[in-house]
């Protein structure tokens, strides 16, 4: 979902998915039973290194790794 975001968005590194992108784009979308995989794919992105997460624990920054990979 993030990455499809950011692809479609032609983000580059440090392009920023605001709080207001994540819940229009992504959490308005998910339902209950999705909440747990979302957070683990989250998570997965993080120790990647492909996103950062500010420290509102909401809004979205690609990383450098991330670009590469779109």
């Amino acid at each position: 979902m993030f990455l499809n975001w950011f692809k479609s968005s032609r983000a580059e590194a440090g392009h920023i998915m605001t709080k207001q992108d994540v819940i229009s784009a992504i959490l308005k979308k998910l339902d209950s039973k999705q909440d747990r995989p979302f957070q683990i794919a989250m998570d997965e992105l993080k120790s990647d290194g492909i996103i950062t997460v500010n420290e509102d624990g909401v809004t979205v920054v690609l990383t450098q790794k991330g670009a590469e990979k779109l």
